[in-house]
C-alpha cells in the first residue's frame, strides 16, 4: 500500500508541499477565508467496496489518532495544524473484507509564513556598464523552493525568470543570477512566491542604460589604396599614403541586441602622383553622413561598428605641373557613397582606439567611376 517515508507539508495559514509515495500523493489548495486545505490521494484499486484513512498525530513519544474516515473516492481532504503525523489507506473488497494492513506514511505539517522584502542590490542593471547580472535580495521568511521573479511594470506580460535562485540558510537573502540575453529595458517588480503560494513584491528595479545617449568624436589617420575607375588607370598608382579623418557620432537608439545612430565624416586625402614629364596633384576631400550600426561585444570594452552612408567629395586644386608650367587648379566635385566595418576598444574609458575598412565609390562623368579602399587607425572620447 504505502512505504514509510518522511514528508514535509504546509497548511493553513499553512501549506502543502506536493510528493509522492508508493500508495499515496499529497496537494493543496487555498480556500477562500485563507485556509490551506491538504489533499491527500493514493492509486484506485481493482475490486474496492471503499477505503480507510486513519491520520495520527505524535504527542511526545505517543501517536494520538487524529482521524478515521471511510471514502470510496480516491481522495481526500483535511486542514491540520502545524505538527508530525502520520497516515495510512485500508482498502476493502466488494465483500467488506479488509486488505493487509498498510505501513504509516509520516509527514510533517509546518506553519507557513509571510515572505517580505526589504531592499535589493544593486538598484539597476546597467546594459551598457555592467558585466555580472546578480541582483542580491534582503528580506525575511525566504524559504528554499522560493520562486522569484520579474515582471514589467509597464503592463506588458513581460516576466525575466532567473537562471539559478540561490537562498541563504537564513532565509533572509536571495542570490539571483539572469543572463544577459534575459535582459529587455523597463522598470521591474520584484515578485516572490512562497512555495504555498504566499507572495510578496517590491517595485521599481531598473534595466537600463547609464547614458541614454553616446556622443564619439574621434580623429585618426586614414591612406587611399585605389580599386577601380579610369583616373585611376591614367594615374597608375595604387596607394596615396596621406591622409586623415574625423567623426562625431551621435548614438540615441539603445537595444541589447545593438546601438543604433548616426555619424558625420569629414575627410581628407592627398593626391600626388609624380611621371618622368609631369606631376599631378589634388586634394580629395568631403563629407559623409553614416547610419551606423554597433554591436557591443560580451566584454562591454569592445565594440563592432558597421556603417552605410553617402556624401559629396571633392577633388580640389586638381592641377598638373609641367617643366614649362602649371595648368589652371580645378575643383571637381562627386556624390559617394560609402560603407566599412570597424573594430573600438575601450582602453581605459571614455578613451577609445579604433581601427577599421572602409569602401568609398566616387559617381563621376566617366564611363567608368573610380572605386577606393581605404584603411584607417584613430582614437577618440566618448561623452
Amino acid at each position: 500500500m504505502a512505504a514509510n517515508k518522511n514528508l514535509r507539508l504546509w497548511p493553513a495559514f499553512l501549506f502543502l508541499i506536493a510528493v509522492s509515495a508508493l500508495f499515496g500523493q499529497e496537494g493543496y489548495r487555498i480556500v477562500e477565508d485563507g485556509r490551506f486545505i491538504q489533499i491527500l490521494r493514493w492509486q484506485e484499486q481493482e475490486n474496492v467496496l471503499y477505503y480507510e484513512l486513519e491520520i495520527e498525530r505524535q504527542r511526545e513519544s505517543l501517536w494520538e489518532q487524529v482521524l478515521v474516515e471511510e471514502t470510496e473516492a480516491v481522495a481526500f481532504e483535511v486542514s491540520l495544524a502545524p505538527g508530525n503525523y502520520r497516515y495510512r489507506v485500508r482498502v476493502y473488497d466488494f465483500l467488506g473484507r479488509p486488505g493487509p494492513e498498510a505501513p504509516w506514511l509520516l509527514f510533517e505539517i509546518l506553519a507557513a509564513k509571510q515572505p517580505e522584502l526589504s531592499r535589493f542590490s544593486p538598484q539597476a542593471f546597467y546594459l551598457d556598464e555592467d558585466l555580472a547580472w546578480t541582483l542580491n535580495l534582503l528580506g525575511r521568511n525566504l524559504p528554499q523552493g522560493t520562486q522569484i521573479f520579474l515582471q514589467n511594470q509597464s503592463g506588458r506580460e513581460n516576466i525575466i525568470r532567473p537562471r539559478t535562485v540561490t537562498v541563504d540558510r537564513s532565509e533572509e537573502e536571495a542570490r539571483l543570477i539572469f543572463r544577459y540575453d534575459q535582459l529587455d529595458i523597463g522598470a521591474y517588480t520584484i515578485h516572490v512566491v512562497n512555495p504555498g503560494g504566499l507572495e510578496t513584491s517590491l517595485e521599481n528595479f531598473r534595466i537600463a542604460f547609464r547614458k541614454p545617449v553616446d556622443i564619439n568624436v574621434s580623429a585618426g589617420y586614414r591612406p587611399l589604396v585605389s580599386l577601380y575607375g579610369r583616373i585611376n588607370e591614367l594615374l597608375e598608382t595604387r596607394f596615396y599614403p596621406l591622409g586623415a579623418y574625423a567623426r562625431l557620432g551621435f548614438v540615441p537608439f539603445k537595444r541589447r541586441w545593438g546601438y543604433m545612430g548616426l555619424e558625420l565624416e569629414p575627410t581628407w586625402n592627398y593626391l600626388h602622383l609624380e611621371k618622368e614629364n609631369f606631376e599631378t596633384v589634388a586634394h580629395l576631400s568631403g563629407a559623409v553622413i553614416y547610419g551606423v550600426f554597433q554591436q557591443r561585444l560580451p566584454n562591454r570594452a569592445m565594440i563592432l561598428h558597421f556603417r552605410l552612408g553617402g556624401g559629396i567629395y571633392g577633388a580640389f586644386d586638381y592641377h598638373f605641373i609641367f617643366s614649362r608650367g602649371d595648368t589652371e587648379p580645378i575643383t571637381v566635385l562627386f556624390p559617394v557613397i560609402a560603407a566599412g566595418a570597424s573594430f573600438q576598444w575601450f582602453v581605459k574609458k571614455p578613451f577609445f582606439v579604433e581601427a577599421g575598412l572602409d569602401f568609398v565609390h566616387l559617381f563621376s562623368k566617366d564611363s567608368h567611376s573610380p572605386g577606393y579602399l581605404r584603411p584607417y587607425l584613430g582614437a577618440g572620447w566618448q561623452f
